[in-house]
């Protein structure tokens, strides 16, 4: 297949990186957008050969310039709970501008659905942006899209996201959690993410018009605790709260309102994996290994 030019959004962060990595390591050409050029992380990029131009999702002319002779779109849109509506607004500039400079593949990385999340208004509004965006990505007269709704990052038990969902988590290894222990979480990893992107892009008349749940495993909320003791050896724990102590907890740490949907999602299990698509995919077990160095650097804190 000929190299094709694709623009990935976020590809600083944890999954648009893994998409363009692996889209370059194919010798096709990345171009992504990031305020500071000059960062670690888009260093890093530029080492590799993507076109890493400098922009915020604010300044069209520079989503412009850089769309500008991409042929594909990696969407992938950050929530901002400062500002919830900014997250569709901004995807649907992307799409506007990928769209008129002549982009005819959009894959969009959405969020698997959660049950329950209509009763949770806090849910609701972080992640009432994902619902516009693939209606919009639907609706923008792409000649192929394909939607994935990944599961619950395994990365988020790293450095930056463990900070922001697991408050003090990092420092003392203790999670406190809405969850209970034999809650199911859909996990992913992001480079099966990546891997899943990939497989789209190469293969658009398969994926085309597909919403896709991504799972690399289905793991038990205290079997991922036990995963991450055993692979640190350090002494990593949970905290699972009662209904009366999450209430109180909720007020400090609203991202728990999440996890209590997640209880809700036992069914995890029934939901088609990324396998199905002919996307390897790894086990929690196997990422913990392999990002050892930085479950190492993350809770090095934490005692043995």
């Amino acid at each position: 297949m000929a190299p094709h030019k694709v623009f990935v959004c976020a590809a600083t962060g944890t999954q648009g990186g893994a998409v363009a990595r692996q889209l370059r390591a194919i010798g096709w050409d990345v171009n992504t957008t990031t305020r500071d050029p000059n960062s670690p992380a888009a260093q890093a990029l530029t080492s590799i050969g993507i076109n890493v131009h400098q922009g915020a999702w604010t300044e069209t002319a520079a989503l412009e310039s850089a769309i500008a002779g991409c042929d594909l779109l990696f969407l992938n849109m950050m929530p901002d709970l400062a500002n919830p509506p900014s997250e569709a607004e901004f995807g649907t500039n992307v799409l506007r501008i990928a769209k008129a400079a002549g982009v005819t593949h959009v894959v969009y990385s959405s969020g698997i659905a959660l049950p329950g999340a209509e009763s949770n208004p806090f849910v609701q509004m972080a992640f009432a942006a994902k619902g516009v965006l693939e209606k919009a990505v639907q609706e923008s007269g792409f000649q192929h899209w394909t939607i994935l709704r990944p599961g619950f990052f395994m990365a988020n038990y790293l450095v930056p996201k463990v900070n922001m969902l697991y408050p003090g988590a990092a420092e003392t290894g203790l999670f406190e959690l809405a969850f209970n222990a034999d809650t199911e979480l859909p996990m992913i990893d992001h480079e099966d993410i990546g891997a899943s992107a990939v497989a789209a892009f190469q293969n658009p008349d398969k994926f085309h018009q597909q919403a896709i749940d991504l799972i690399s495993e289905v793991v038990t909320v205290e079997k991922a605790m036990e995963t991450m003791r055993r692979g640190m050896g350090r002494n990593i724990r949970a905290k699972y709260l009662t209904d009366e102590e999450l209430e109180e907890a909720k007020a400090r740490n609203p991202m728990l309102a999440i996890q209590e949907v997640l209880r809700l999602i036992s069914s995890a299990g029934n939901v088609p994996t990324a396998k199905e698509w002919g996307v390897a995919v790894g086990t929690f077990e196997q990422f913990v290994e392999r990002e050892k160095k930085d479950f190492e650097e993350t809770y090095q804190n934490v005692s043995n």
